[in-house]
């Protein structure tokens, strides 16, 4: 039995938490960078989903499950293609409003924006997870 084992143990005896004041403070330090737009922008996405050819179920699923994952994983920001609709009457297209409205919905998510012309432009949508 190592040291972390023991402490764990006793941790878990005694009720008591203990606070890894130097983790807590670098959280502290990334939300306070995740509230400047500015240093949200220039994040880089650290995982994409894709939702060509989904139906809009399909994509309101994938991006439920994608959201959970990459938030267990503590990732910060993430990239959803969704395409420019150029086939739709919707000058949004159908998975542009699928994906507005599923940001606006989900709690754990924060501020977004279309990505930049390298990650897809307007037929790409970036949101910060919040933790």
């Amino acid at each position: 039995m190592n040291f972390g084992d023991i402490l764990d143990k006793w941790e878990a005896s005694s009720k008591t938490k203990i606070i890894d004041k130097d983790a807590a403070a670098e959280k502290n330090e990334t939300q306070k960078k995740l509230a400047r737009s500015s240093y949200v922008q220039k994040l880089k996405p650290q995982d994409t989903i894709d939702l060509h050819g989904m139906t809009q179920e399909e994509a309101w699923k994938a991006l439920d499950i994608f959201v959970a994952n990459s938030r267990r994983k503590g990732l910060q920001k993430v990239l959803i293609i969704h395409g420019k609709g150029l086939h739709s009457a919707d000058s949004e297209g159908v998975l542009g409003s699928v994906v507005k409205k599923f940001i606006q919905y989900d709690s754990r998510l924060g501020a977004s924006g279309n990505a930049d012309r390298c990650h897809g432009g307007s037929g790409a949508t970036w949101v910060v997870i919040r933790q």
